[in-house]
C-alpha cells in the first residue's frame, strides 16, 4: 500500500519540481524608466558587478573588472572599485526630462562620489539580467551590470 501511495505521488512531485526550474531559468526583463519611484528603487535594490560601458562619442566598449554597485532600502548608494569605496552617500531621485526616454519624463539618479564629482544616471531596465543605467548626457554611456552575491 505504501509503494502505490508513494508511486502515485512520484509524477506530482516531478512536475512541481520541472515547474520550479523553468521559473529559475527564466530571465528578468523589464523597463524601468516609465515605472514609479518605488518600482524603480525596489528592483535595482542589492549588490550588482558593472560588466562594461558602451557608448560615448566614439561608441566604444570598456570593460570593468572589480567594480560593485550596492543600492539600500535606504535610498543610498555604495561603490566599490577593487575593494576600495569610491562613493557612499545618498541619491537624490528628480523627476525630469530624460535625453533618450521620448517625450516623456523619468526618475533621474543623482549623486556626488567621494571627490565631489557629479553623477546623474537614468535607470533604464533590467534585460536577460541586465540591470542597464545610463548617462542623462548625449554622448553618454550606457552601464551593464549584472547580480552580485
Amino acid at each position: 500500500m505504501k509503494k502505490i501511495v508513494l508511486f502515485s505521488a512520484l509524477p506530482i512531485l516531478l512536475v512541481g519540481l520541472i515547474e520550479q526550474c523553468k521559473k529559475n531559468t527564466q530571465h528578468l526583463n523589464i523597463t524601468l524608466h516609465d515605472k514609479p519611484l518605488s518600482v524603480i528603487q525596489s528592483y535595482i535594490q542589492g549588490k550588482w558587478e558593472l560588466r562594461y560601458e558602451h557608448g560615448g562619442i566614439s561608441t566604444q566598449t570598456i570593460p570593468q573588472t572589480n567594480f560593485f554597485w550596492e543600492f539600500s532600502t535606504k535610498n543610498r548608494v555604495t561603490e566599490y572599485y577593487h575593494g576600495a569605496i569610491i562613493a557612499d552617500t545618498s541619491i537624490n531621485w528628480v523627476r525630469d526630462l530624460g535625453l533618450f526616454i521620448a517625450p516623456d519624463s523619468t526618475f533621474v539618479m543623482n549623486f556626488f562620489d567621494k571627490q565631489g564629482v557629479p553623477w546623474v544616471y537614468i535607470v533604464d531596465g533590467i534585460y536577460n539580467d541586465t540591470l542597464l543605467l545610463h548617462d542623462n548626457a548625449v554622448d553618454g554611456f550606457y552601464y551593464h551590470f549584472t547580480k552580485s552575491n
